[in-house]
């Protein structure tokens, strides 16, 4: 309950709510022993870097691709499971309702600084800018890929693709239909009294028309212990989806309609005690996926309510549309250009009183261009006007060298930005300090949006056997936004310095840089293997800029897929993450360094068209009971970060 805020130790940390050529040839990763896609496989078709059809190693962005199978293969129960594996990202996941997840560096308390997507549709919470993971409205089984592209992507995506974009794509309902059964199930029991279920239904006929209904239900009991200070994280989420398709002579349209509630406890910086919210979405899309030059239309509406115990937390309507098209212009220019516009409406019992309105509208163009000597040249510009914070200039350029038929160099520079969010504009909302003594946290109209200058350098070689790429970058980052006290209370009887009233204001500045290596080995005709490593580093220019971020420096990654012979297949995948430091007005908290490793070791039941599999999942085999992100500093509350230890499960999924 937001009212339970009544210390000034809590109040801090109510603040942090607070941040050219022809195509490249062939690798010969595409010969696969297991049949299916590799793990995190590098020879890939990729949409999101550019917004167009083009092969991974040809984007103008770092992408790392994760396909449905791979989620299967490694035993991921959640999307942050397989997310944990990628280059460059970090998860951390401060209890079972509350995950943050950042890529290269700034992760805090509601990270905002990452946009995820549902099929090109944004899912980020409107009010914090962040993701609630918990209410991702998709079904794991669903899913056909994901597209995890690092770097600045302002240009192509606007607000919030700050220093990355997570596209997560689904499978159509002609996709599933193709596959030849009508029903799929997914169902996972196990730790933390937890159960995941999921169940799709498709059809199809012979004039184009196809449908899928979808329900899913998650329930765990929570990472946390009992007791007065104990993380109480229990949750449970329904969810219920329908994705109709029909083919048109030149295109398809899809209608994709959901409903997701949630019940809960919600322990992050707030402590929202008897968490209820409703999310409905409705999005309507064209495209043309044959067409030479296509076209894509999207409109869709969201609504997400947030009440905790007869307050309400938030009310969000957001309307947002997008108008695509692609030509190919003379030989050697492929152009892809469109806007986008977002209308939302919010009100809350914790912000300035009365309904607020923002309105954004964004133009953007890139220009693919092939240029002579194994030259490609990606140039892209996009601008961006909102009625809160003002208009935004985002420029991209990468070029691109093929050295030799089995090496590439990018070279790429690019800016981006991050939106004030509506809690930063026009939060309004007092804390009982002491008796006698009320403070209030307050937002800020004046904002500037954080801008981000990243400059990269990627180099790929493809091996016989897999491949191997190292890539370093450099971003300067400026306006990042912070509480800062404006009023303090009379001392004496108060300690000197007590804040009574602390705005939302443009910090300063920071820098960050760091370097990723990454690989993908067949080691054996039955087993593959991969291997990466992110060293991070940021430094701030500012006193207090980078207040309320955490930043591991090291992250390792290692992970081997087997298939053991017969119907039996084995994951093992290894984890660790350096130590990590939170700064709350001067009091530091950590969290060590801790390994986690998973297993997975599956069974077919039954092959063919109407595949059954059962498997055996277990999550931090070392049971180390670590944290994944730095506490705020105690208070005399319910903690807000739990330990994390060995979670086994038993999975079954399949056709029929």
């Amino acid at each position: 309950m937001l009212r339970l805020l009544h210390a000034l130790p809590a109040f801090t940390s109510v603040i942090l709510l607070l941040p050219a050529f022809k195509v490249f040839a062939s690798s010969p990763l595409t010969q696969n022993a297991f049949n299916n896609e590799l793990l995190f496989a590098g020879n890939q078709t990729v949409v999101t870097a550019s917004r167009s059809k083009q092969p991974l190693v040809q984007a103008p962005a770092v992408v790392t691709v994760i396909t449905g199978e791979q989620l299967q293969s490694y035993g991921a129960v959640t999307l942050l499971d397989a997310l944990r594996y990628v280059p460059g990202v970090q998860v951390a996941e401060a209890n079972a309702g509350v995950a943050n997840v950042t890529i290269r560096g700034l992760n805090s308390q509601y990270a905002n600084t990452l946009l995820v997507m549902i099929d090109n549709r944004p899912v980020n919470e409107q009010f914090t800018g962040g993701v609630f993971w918990q209410l991702v409205p998709i079904l794991v089984s669903q899913i056909k890929r994901i597209e995890v592209v690092r770097g600045p992507g302002s240009v192509l995506y606007g607000a919030n693709a700050y220093n990355g974009v997570i596209n997560i794509i689904t499978k159509t309902p002609q996709d599933l239909a193709k596959a030849g059964s009508n029903l799929q199930f997914r169902t996972v029991l196990g730790g933390y009294k937890s159960d995941y279920d999921e169940l799709m239904a498709s059809a199809a006929d012979r004039y184009g028309n196809a449908f899928t209904l979808g329900f899913g239900y998650t329930h765990t009991g929570g990472f946390g212990a009992g007791g007065a200070l104990g993380v109480h994280d229990n949750k449970a989420v329904p969810f219920i989806s329908l994705d109709a398709q029909h083919k048109m002579a030149s295109g398809m349209l899809r209608l994709q309609a959901g409903d997701l509630e949630y019940a809960g406890n919600f322990y992050e910086v707030l402590y929202l005690i008897g968490l209820h919210t409703h999310t409905t979405y409705t999005v309507l899309r064209y495209d043309e996926p044959s067409s030479k030059n296509p076209l894509s239309l999207r409109l869709s509406y969201n609504n997400f309510k947030a009440v905790s115990q007869s307050i309400l937390i938030e009310q969000t309507h957001s309307f947002e549309g997008e108008v695509q098209k692609q030509n190919q212009i003379a030989k050697h220019h492929t152009l892809v250009y469109g806007f986008t516009w977002n209308h939302t409406t919010f009100h809350g019992d914790d912000i300035f009183p009365g309904r607020h309105v923002q309105d954004l509208f964004g133009v953007y163009a890139q220009d693919e261009w092939q240029l002579p000597q194994n030259w490609l040249a990606y140039l892209g510009v996009r601008f961006d006007n909102a009625t809160v914070y003002g208009s935004n200039f985002s420029p991209r350029i990468s070029l691109l060298k093929r050295l030799g038929s089995d090496q590439v160099l990018r070279v790429a520079y690019g800016s981006s930005f991050q939106a004030p969010t509506l809690l930063e504009t026009y939060l309004n909302t007092p804390v009982p300090l002491a008796p006698g003594l009320t403070g209030w946290g307050l937002g800020n109209a004046k904002l500037k949006t954080v801008t981000l200058n990243g400059l990269e350098i990627d180099w790929r070689k493809e091996l016989s056997k897999g491949y191997l790429e190292v890539n370093g970058f450099y971003n300067s980052i400026n306006n990042l936004i912070g509480l800062q006290p404006i009023s303090f209370a009379p001392s004496p009887p108060y300690p000197p310095g007590t804040p009574t009233k602390l705005m939302y204001e443009n910090v300063g500045g920071a820098t960050l840089y760091g370097v990723e290596i990454e690989s993908e080995l067949q080691l054996t005709r039955r087993l593959r293997g991969l291997l990466n490593y992110t060293f991070l580093d940021q430094q701030t220019n500012s006193h207090g800029a980078l207040q309320g971020t955490f930043t591991p420096k090291h992250i390792f990654n290692a992970a081997v897929d087997a298939r053991l012979g017969g119907k039996w297949d084995a994951f093992v995948g290894f984890h660790a993450v350096g130590a990590s430091r939170l700064s709350t007005f001067g009091v530091f908290t950590n969290a060590p360094a801790y390994a986690n490793m998973d297993l997975r070791l599956g069974y077919q039941l039954r092959g063919g068209k109407e595949p059954l599999t059962l498997a055996l999942i277990a999550h931090n085999l070392f049971g180390n009971r670590h944290i994944e992100q730095p506490p705020p500093p105690a208070s005399g509350l319910p903690a807000q970060v739990a330990p994390i230890g060995t979670a086994v499960y038993i999975a079954l999924e399949g056709k029929f």
